[in-house]
Protein backbone atom coordinates (compact mmCIF):
# COMPACT_ATOMS: atom_id res chain seq x y z
CA UNK A 1 0.00 0.00 0.00
CA UNK A 2 1.79 3.23 -0.46
CA UNK A 3 -0.41 6.19 1.61
CA UNK A 4 0.57 8.65 2.98
CA UNK A 5 -1.31 9.97 6.66
CA UNK A 6 -0.38 13.29 7.70
CA UNK A 7 -0.84 13.93 11.31
CA UNK A 8 0.45 15.73 14.23
CA UNK A 9 3.67 16.54 12.41
CA UNK A 10 3.89 12.90 10.61
CA UNK A 11 3.63 11.48 7.38
CA UNK A 12 3.52 7.83 7.33
CA UNK A 13 3.39 5.73 4.64
CA UNK A 14 1.63 2.42 4.37
CA UNK A 15 2.21 0.43 2.81
CA UNK A 16 -0.73 -5.06 -1.55
CA UNK A 17 -1.16 -6.44 -4.62
CA UNK A 18 0.75 -9.33 -6.46
CA UNK A 19 4.28 -9.56 -7.49
CA UNK A 20 6.79 -9.92 -9.90
CA UNK A 21 10.29 -11.61 -10.19
CA UNK A 22 13.51 -9.27 -11.66
CA UNK A 23 14.83 -10.96 -14.92
CA UNK A 24 18.70 -10.56 -14.07
CA UNK A 25 18.95 -8.73 -17.54
CA UNK A 26 16.01 -6.43 -16.92
CA UNK A 27 17.58 -5.84 -13.62
CA UNK A 28 21.00 -4.65 -15.34
CA UNK A 29 18.74 -2.25 -17.50
CA UNK A 30 16.93 -0.79 -14.32
CA UNK A 31 13.36 -2.51 -15.98
CA UNK A 32 11.39 -4.71 -14.33
CA UNK A 33 9.53 -8.34 -15.85
CA UNK A 34 6.10 -8.79 -14.63
CA UNK A 35 4.78 -12.40 -13.73
CA UNK A 36 1.43 -12.12 -12.72
CA UNK A 37 1.65 -15.69 -11.68
CA UNK A 38 4.03 -15.23 -8.99
CA UNK A 39 2.96 -16.29 -5.69
CA UNK A 40 3.96 -14.08 -2.13
CA UNK A 41 4.10 -16.92 -0.19
CA UNK A 42 6.68 -18.43 -2.69
CA UNK A 43 8.88 -15.43 -1.46
CA UNK A 44 7.44 -13.79 1.95
CA UNK A 45 6.64 -17.25 3.14
CA UNK A 46 3.27 -16.31 5.42
CA UNK A 47 4.05 -12.71 5.74
CA UNK A 48 6.04 -9.67 6.44
CA UNK A 49 7.21 -7.61 9.11
CA UNK A 50 9.27 -4.28 9.72
CA UNK A 51 9.91 -2.34 13.18
CA UNK A 52 9.46 1.51 12.43
CA UNK A 53 12.17 4.21 13.87
CA UNK A 54 11.71 7.72 14.25
CA UNK A 55 15.60 9.59 15.33
CA UNK A 56 17.34 5.92 15.94
CA UNK A 57 13.76 5.26 18.19
CA UNK A 58 11.50 2.43 17.61
CA UNK A 59 8.04 4.09 16.78
CA UNK A 60 5.84 1.49 15.70
CA UNK A 61 5.87 -1.57 13.57
CA UNK A 62 4.44 -2.62 10.19
CA UNK A 63 2.98 -6.05 9.65
CA UNK A 64 1.60 -7.79 5.83
CA UNK A 65 -0.17 -11.54 6.16
CA UNK A 66 -1.12 -13.93 3.46
CA UNK A 67 -3.18 -16.54 3.41
CA UNK A 68 -5.40 -18.28 0.64
CA UNK A 69 -9.39 -18.46 0.15
CA UNK A 70 -9.82 -21.38 -2.38
CA UNK A 71 -8.39 -19.44 -5.51
CA UNK A 72 -8.18 -15.84 -3.80
CA UNK A 73 -4.84 -14.70 -1.98
CA UNK A 74 -5.85 -12.54 1.03
CA UNK A 75 -3.39 -9.99 1.86
CA UNK A 76 -3.69 -8.23 5.67
CA UNK A 77 -2.09 -5.08 6.65
CA UNK A 78 -1.71 -3.98 10.28
CA UNK A 79 0.34 -1.30 11.01
CA UNK A 80 0.83 0.36 14.51
CA UNK A 81 2.77 3.75 15.27
CA UNK A 82 2.61 5.05 18.87
CA UNK A 83 4.52 8.70 19.83
CA UNK A 84 5.47 8.97 23.51
CA UNK A 85 6.36 11.96 25.51
CA UNK A 86 7.53 12.32 28.92
CA UNK A 87 6.85 8.44 29.50
CA UNK A 88 3.02 8.94 28.04
CA UNK A 89 1.86 8.45 24.38
CA UNK A 90 1.12 11.24 22.84
CA UNK A 91 -0.27 10.31 19.40
CA UNK A 92 -1.20 6.78 18.32
CA UNK A 93 -1.89 5.75 15.04
CA UNK A 94 -3.65 2.06 13.90
CA UNK A 95 -3.75 1.32 10.32
CA UNK A 96 -5.81 -1.85 8.95
CA UNK A 97 -6.81 -3.32 5.98
CA UNK A 98 -7.56 -6.78 3.99
CA UNK A 99 -7.85 -6.78 0.28
CA UNK A 100 -8.58 -9.78 -2.06
CA UNK A 101 -6.74 -10.88 -5.15
CA UNK A 102 -7.29 -13.34 -8.21
CA UNK A 103 -5.21 -13.87 -10.23
CA UNK A 104 -3.03 -11.30 -9.48
CA UNK A 105 -5.40 -8.47 -9.96
CA UNK A 106 -7.30 -6.79 -6.90
CA UNK A 107 -11.09 -7.98 -6.30
CA UNK A 108 -11.81 -6.11 -3.48
CA UNK A 109 -9.90 -3.76 -0.44
CA UNK A 110 -11.24 -2.80 2.88
CA UNK A 111 -9.27 -0.15 4.94
CA UNK A 112 -10.03 1.15 8.43
CA UNK A 113 -7.80 4.04 10.05
CA UNK A 114 -7.75 5.28 13.88
CA UNK A 115 -5.92 8.28 13.80
CA UNK A 116 -5.47 9.70 17.18
CA UNK A 117 -8.91 8.90 17.63
CA UNK A 118 -10.40 9.98 14.21
CA UNK A 119 -11.85 7.00 12.43
CA UNK A 120 -11.60 6.64 8.63
CA UNK A 121 -12.31 3.89 6.24
CA UNK A 122 -12.66 3.10 2.66
CA UNK A 123 -13.89 0.26 0.65
CA UNK A 124 -12.80 -0.68 -2.98
CA UNK A 125 -14.80 -3.20 -5.11
CA UNK A 126 -13.90 -4.54 -8.61
CA UNK A 127 -16.85 -5.20 -11.08
CA UNK A 128 -15.79 -5.76 -14.78
CA UNK A 129 -13.12 -3.26 -16.04
CA UNK A 130 -13.55 -1.09 -13.46
CA UNK A 131 -12.64 -0.50 -9.39
CA UNK A 132 -15.09 1.66 -7.40
CA UNK A 133 -13.54 3.20 -4.60
CA UNK A 134 -16.07 4.37 -1.47
CA UNK A 135 -15.06 7.15 1.60
CA UNK A 136 -16.40 9.62 3.11
CA UNK A 137 -15.66 11.87 0.23
CA UNK A 138 -18.15 9.79 -1.98
CA UNK A 139 -16.90 7.35 -4.47
CA UNK A 140 -14.56 7.50 -7.16
CA UNK A 141 -14.28 4.89 -10.30
CA UNK A 142 -11.01 3.97 -11.59
CA UNK A 143 -10.17 1.62 -15.07
CA UNK A 144 -8.76 -1.73 -13.65
CA UNK A 145 -6.53 -3.02 -12.97
CA UNK A 146 -5.17 -0.20 -9.82
CA UNK A 147 -2.73 -1.09 -7.43
CA UNK A 148 -3.07 -0.02 -4.21
CA UNK A 149 -0.45 1.82 -1.94
CA UNK A 150 1.57 -1.28 -0.39
CA UNK A 151 4.68 -1.36 -1.18
CA UNK A 152 5.22 -5.45 -0.57
CA UNK A 153 3.68 -5.26 -4.15
CA UNK A 154 6.76 -4.52 -6.14
CA UNK A 155 4.60 -4.68 -9.17
CA UNK A 156 3.54 -1.20 -9.06
CA UNK A 157 6.74 -0.13 -10.05
CA UNK A 158 5.95 0.35 -13.76
CA UNK A 159 2.66 2.49 -12.71
CA UNK A 160 1.60 6.10 -12.88
CA UNK A 161 -1.53 5.82 -10.63
CA UNK A 162 -2.17 4.03 -7.54
CA UNK A 163 -4.96 4.06 -4.96
CA UNK A 164 -4.43 5.63 -2.08
CA UNK A 165 -5.96 3.61 0.47
CA UNK A 166 -6.18 6.07 3.65
CA UNK A 167 -8.09 8.94 1.08
CA UNK A 168 -9.81 6.73 -1.15
CA UNK A 169 -7.84 8.79 -3.82
CA UNK A 170 -6.20 8.03 -7.34
CA UNK A 171 -2.55 9.60 -6.44
CA UNK A 172 -0.09 10.22 -9.75
CA UNK A 173 3.51 9.44 -9.19
CA UNK A 174 6.76 8.48 -10.89
CA UNK A 175 8.69 5.78 -9.35
CA UNK A 176 12.37 5.53 -10.42
CA UNK A 177 15.08 3.06 -10.06
CA UNK A 178 18.19 5.03 -8.35
CA UNK A 179 20.47 2.46 -7.95
CA UNK A 180 22.16 -0.69 -6.01
CA UNK A 181 22.83 -0.60 -2.53
CA UNK A 182 23.10 -3.35 0.81
CA UNK A 183 20.17 -3.58 2.84
CA UNK A 184 20.12 -5.61 6.07
CA UNK A 185 17.50 -8.47 6.54
CA UNK A 186 16.77 -10.88 8.87
CA UNK A 187 18.77 -13.24 6.58
CA UNK A 188 22.15 -10.95 6.85
CA UNK A 189 22.91 -8.13 3.79
CA UNK A 190 20.90 -8.60 0.93
CA UNK A 191 21.55 -6.74 -2.37
CA UNK A 192 18.47 -4.22 -3.04
CA UNK A 193 17.47 -1.64 -5.98
CA UNK A 194 16.19 2.01 -4.34
CA UNK A 195 13.35 3.41 -6.37
CA UNK A 196 12.09 6.61 -5.81
CA UNK A 197 8.20 8.09 -5.71
CA UNK A 198 7.89 11.86 -6.30
CA UNK A 199 4.51 13.25 -7.39
CA UNK A 200 1.43 13.30 -5.15
CA UNK A 201 3.32 10.23 -2.73
CA UNK A 202 7.00 11.11 -1.94
CA UNK A 203 8.94 7.82 -0.18
CA UNK A 204 12.01 5.60 -1.10
CA UNK A 205 11.91 1.80 -1.16
CA UNK A 206 14.36 -1.09 -1.78
CA UNK A 207 13.54 -4.41 -3.57
CA UNK A 208 15.97 -7.13 -3.83
CA UNK A 209 16.81 -8.67 -6.67
CA UNK A 210 14.13 -12.16 -6.06
CA UNK A 211 11.58 -8.79 -6.03
CA UNK A 212 11.22 -8.69 -2.18
CA UNK A 213 10.04 -5.67 0.02
CA UNK A 214 13.01 -4.93 2.31
CA UNK A 215 12.99 -1.25 3.04
CA UNK A 216 11.00 1.94 3.16
CA UNK A 217 11.92 5.49 4.45
CA UNK A 218 10.40 8.87 3.70
CA UNK A 219 10.37 12.11 5.30
CA UNK A 220 7.94 13.13 7.83
CA UNK A 221 6.30 16.30 7.68
CA UNK A 222 8.43 17.90 10.42
CA UNK A 223 11.04 17.09 8.74
CA UNK A 224 12.40 13.88 10.58
CA UNK A 225 13.04 10.99 9.06
CA UNK A 226 11.04 7.73 8.75
CA UNK A 227 12.02 4.42 8.17
CA UNK A 228 11.28 0.62 7.89
CA UNK A 229 13.79 -2.05 8.86
CA UNK A 230 13.01 -5.66 8.04
CA UNK A 231 12.43 -8.25 10.68
CA UNK A 232 11.59 -10.40 8.71
CA UNK A 233 11.04 -9.86 4.94
CA UNK A 234 13.06 -13.12 3.45
CA UNK A 235 10.37 -15.44 4.28
CA UNK A 236 12.05 -16.33 7.78
CA UNK A 237 9.69 -18.91 10.02
CA UNK A 238 8.48 -16.53 12.77
CA UNK A 239 9.99 -16.50 16.07
CA UNK A 240 8.07 -14.48 19.05
CA UNK A 241 7.47 -11.68 16.58
CA UNK A 242 3.46 -11.97 17.66
CA UNK A 243 5.32 -10.88 21.22
CA UNK A 244 7.73 -8.01 19.83
CA UNK A 245 5.29 -6.02 18.45
CA UNK A 246 4.37 -4.08 21.37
Amino acid sequence: MCIILRSVGYTVILVSANLFLFASEARAKGKVTFDAGTDPQALYGAGIDFDVYRKGEKVGYHRVRFHRDSKDLIVSSRFHLKIRFLFLTAFEYLYEAEGRWRDGHLQRLEAAVNDNGTQMSLAAERSGDLVAVKSADGTVTERAPIYPTNHWNVSVLPETRVLNTLTGEINDVRIERQGSEKVTTEAGEVSATRYAYTGDLEADVWYDDAGRWVKLRFAARDGSVIEYACRRCQGAIPDRLEQAER
